[in-house]
């Protein structure tokens, strides 16, 4: 219970003390314009050079958009806690590590979903509602979940955070892998042999299949579940090594006096 309750109030005190969009036009033009203007971008791409369906872009976009809040807004809360010098008495402190960094990873997992809900009523408001209510319900638990796997890289990635002070470069280079690996705007089918063994270990890679799936009436209930427990379970391995880079990398960070270099 006292974990719980470390984690909750770690999680609300990172988002109002840390969260690096807490501001409405930050706010609007990275999480809300920018997402919009990628599905856009991508549906005009698509459709100028024949390739597949604006549903497709659509999907992809939206979830795949989501991950400017799971992994760059978590890198973001390590690198601010950094730069206003409170990152030493997190790794001095008693805290359970596990239960700080976790509820570090709620708030983004919540913008995430946000984000890709919003994106995606738009996208279908525009281009025609694909789904009926059952699969639109089933449709969010696969943004609930490709949040959570995209929140669990984020947390991975900030545990850099502890070594290394440009950790932004990370996070900008992994939205760009996720797009290219994980099928959101270039159908897996069509990527290479070895693109497409990444992308199965990447977060999203799972979530869109299944989404798509949903709005083509192409997914039978079997092959949805498969899709789903593959996403969470990606997310767990994530959050596995994301705390177990936390814990190694605090050791290095301590004896190598990195901790309060910004």
């Amino acid at each position: 219970m006292r974990n719980l309750r470390l984690t909750l109030l770690a999680g609300r005190l990172s988002f109002r003390a840390l969260f690096s969009w807490n501001t409405p036009s930050l706010f609007l033009s990275v999480l809300v314009i920018t997402p919009i203007l990628q599905m856009v971008f991508f549906v005009l791409l698509g459709s100028s050079l024949d390739y597949k369906n604006g549903m497709f872009f659509v999907i992809g976009a939206s979830l795949q958009g989501a991950t400017s809040a799971s992994v760059a807004g978590l890198v973001g809360v390590i690198a601010e806690e950094r730069r206003f010098g409170t990152l030493t008495f997190l790794m001095l402190s008693p805290a359970s590590r596990i239960a700080v960094f976790v509820g570090k990873l709620l708030p983004g997992l919540g913008f995430a979903a946000g984000v890709s809900i919003f994106t995606s009523t738009l996208g279908f408001l525009v281009a025609g509602w694909p789904m009926d209510l059952t699969k639109s319900l089933e449709y969010l638990l696969v943004i609930l979940a490709a949040s959570f796997s995209g929140a669990a890289l984020g947390l991975m990635l900030s545990a850099f955070g502890l070594i290394y002070r440009d950790i932004f470069q990370i996070a900008s280079a992994m939205q760009f892998v996720l797009l290219l690996v994980t099928g959101a705007t270039v159908d897996s089918a069509d990527l290479p042999r070895w693109v497409q063994i990444i992308g199965q270990g990447m977060p999203l890679t799972h979530a869109i299949e299944a989404a798509r799936g949903l709005a083509n009436d192409a997914t039978g209930t079997h092959r949805y579940l498969v899709l789903m427990l593959s996403e969470i379970f990606v997310g767990l391995f994530w959050l596995f090594v994301a705390l177990c880079l936390m814990k190694l990398l605090e050791v290095k960070a301590k004896r190598d006096a990195t901790i309060e270099l910004y």
